[in-house]
């Protein structure tokens, strides 16, 4: 990577996290859902996978990344009190605005319209920080469906989590976006795990050569392997679900969908860092 690459890359790149971390021995267990790309199933997946985890009596937090529009709330057809905007202005504590959804199932809301998240006193992230350290040990697993697109703003949610899955489509443009996001995080986050799940393929063979792909150029020009956690082919049953505002993992029949995010669900529970590859070299 050129010197003015790693400049361009570095503006996208904030210098703290949006939702700080803390370390202890009860830390929940963090994994960003991300994509690089609009339109490629992401927060389907973040709202099905929290439920089906919800279902296996893991306790999960859900917060809806997305500060310019609500995604979440639309497809849980949910619209909640309060919302994490509410902790910043000092009006409420970060544990009374998050709600349940399901049982086992609770979303935090980011609000919306609100695009200044990363310009925050130092004073209040670390009030934060005291904040997110009383909800560790509450939830087994949170996960963060991050904004869509490649900002500053995604970067500050991705540098919160544990671990991070990418959505990609075979669609050229997506796993092009996709590749861009694996290629900051390689550079900047070195020591957050990476993970694939592919969405929308049309057969097992379709599934095969989009992962061989990208793991050829992932390999090739990162000196990485990303695990493929499994993929999910297109469904009908997806698609009514968005219309009706009501997930698949809350139908009361289950559907190919759900069984294939439920193998995809198992893979990342028992890998628990597992499989992980570390990076052999960067390029500088």
């Amino acid at each position: 990577m050129t010197k003015d690459q790693a400049s361009k890359l570095r503006d996208l790149v904030p210098d703290r996290e949006v939702f700080p971390r803390v370390e202890n021995s009860l830390a929940t267990r963090r994994l960003g859902i991300t994509s690089g790309k609009g339109g490629v199933g992401k927060s389907v997946i973040a709202v099905n996978l929290c439920l089906l985890m919800a279902k296996n009596k893991h306790s999960t937090l859900l917060i809806d990344g997305d500060v310019n529009l609500s995604g979440i709330s639309i497809l849980t057809d949910s619209v909640p009190k309060y919302s994490f905007l509410d902790v910043k202005r000092g009006k409420k504590l970060l544990k009374d605005v998050v709600h349940e959804y399901a049982e086992n199932c609770s979303i935090l809301s980011t609000g919306s319209g609100e695009l200044d998240l990363l310009k925050s006193r130092t004073e209040f992230l670390d009030h934060l920080r005291m904040q997110f350290q009383q909800l560790d040990g509450t939830y087994d697993y949170l996960c963060i469906d991050t904004p869509t697109g490649i900002s500053s703003l995604v970067f500050g949610e991705l540098a919160s989590c544990d671990e991070v899955a990418v959505i990609v489509t075979p669609d050229p443009t997506s796993v092009a976006d996709a590749y861009a996001v694996v290629k900051i995080m390689t550079y900047f986050h070195p020591h957050i795990p990476l993970y694939l799940i592919l969405n929308c393929v049309r057969s097992e063979d379709e599934a095969f050569e989009t992962y061989k792909k990208f793991d050829l150029v992932t390999q090739k020009f990162l000196h990485r392997q990303i695990q493929n956690l499994g993929s999910l082919f297109y469904s009908e049953d997806v698609i009514e679900s968005v219309k009706q505002q009501r997930p698949l993992a809350l139908w009361e029949f289950e559907t190919p969908f759900l069984g294939q995010l439920e193998n995809i669900m198992n893979r990342w529970i028992e890998s628990a860092h597992q499989g992980y590859e570390s990076i052999v070299e960067l390029n500088n």
